[in-house]
């Protein structure tokens, strides 16, 4: 494959010398309807969040965390509970409105809870550390009696397990993974090179003569045609000596020789042929800078050493 031909106006010149409400009248039927909204408020604001029963056995609950909302879970004598909060959140306080009522045990991100008093109706608080020190706070309305029908969930409100869930952790989640596959997907595709500079002279014999050159501003792009054999690149020292060029060809371009850096001169050989390039827009040479990437969400990091 070949660089395109839209990247290249003009082909090698020779160097000829050594440079984007409506508002209704009162009407009777606006404070009635105040009225109802403020009832569905109240009602609202008292409501509890039970618990969700699971796909494949009603004993096993989810919910989803909501840091206003009181979760209420319901115990049963001779029987544990086990609340489970995010994979590495950490339990750092537990205070009961009634300690005695109810036997707590933290274990990591779990906490195991069964009623032992005969009236174990009280709250519990729970406050947890995730991520970088943030904290969620978590509000719990404990209430308990037998079970109905032992171990049995059906008909029974018994709870073996509760495990939380968090929708926004998880819409992030799912968002980076999109975001990482999608960038796996840039990084395997072909990336064009950006044409900085195509201001380049040649001088010499035709025959190695490049059809087209161009820099990105980082890197030097001479391609050759198919036909011919590709030549010696070297450049040349501030002591006029030649030293061979660090140069590859990427399989995308495969006529395309890339040359890591952009100089003033460069000196083409193949037996006794000789070219010489001359890069009219040079300024002054520096390294390139390998903390760019040719995708802008992309970072260069070197690894094992410096680039002088």
């Amino acid at each position: 494959m070949r660089l395109p031909n839209a990247f290249f106006p003009s082909l090698l010149r020779r160097q000829e010398s050594s440079a984007f409400c409506t508002i209704k009248k009162s009407s009777l039927w606006i404070p009635a309807c105040a009225g109802m909204t403020l009832l569905l408020s109240s009602f609202n604001t008292f409501a509890l969040e039970t618990p969700h029963t699971g796909k494949l056995d009603k004993r096993v609950r989810h919910i989803n965390y909501q840091a206003e909302q009181v979760v209420k879970l319901v115990g049963h004598y001779g029987f544990a509970t086990d609340i489970a909060f995010a994979q590495g959140e950490t339990i750092k306080q537990i205070a009961m409105g009634d300690s005695e009522a109810w036997s707590v045990t933290p274990v990591a991100n779990h906490i195991f809870i069964k009623p032992k008093a005969p009236k174990a109706i009280t709250n519990m608080t729970v406050l947890t550390a995730y991520s970088k020190g943030r904290q969620r706070v978590y509000n719990f309305e404990l209430s308990a009696h037998w079970s109905q029908h032992g171990a049995h969930p059906y008909p029974n409100d018994i709870m073996f397990a509760i495990d939380f869930r968090y929708p926004e952790q998880q819409r992030q989640l799912a968002s980076n993974k999109q975001r990482h596959q999608e960038l796996i997907a840039k990084l395997n595709t072909e990336q064009l090179p950006t044409v900085v500079n195509q201001n380049y002279f040649y001088k010499g014999d035709d025959s190695i003569k490049p059809t087209h050159v161009f820099d990105d501003g980082r890197f030097t792009y001479l391609t050759f045609n198919r036909k011919q054999d590709l030549p010696a690149i070297y450049i040349i020292n501030s002591d006029n000596s030649e030293s061979l060029v660090n140069a590859n060809v990427n399989p995308h371009y495969p006529d395309t020789i890339i040359i890591q850096r952009i100089v003033k001169q460069l000196v083409l050989r193949q037996g006794n042929s000789v070219l010489c390039l001359f890069n009219q827009s040079f300024d002054s040479e520096k390294p390139a800078d390998y903390q760019t990437s040719n995708i802008a969400e992309v970072q260069r990091q070197l690894k094992g050493g410096k680039h002088d």
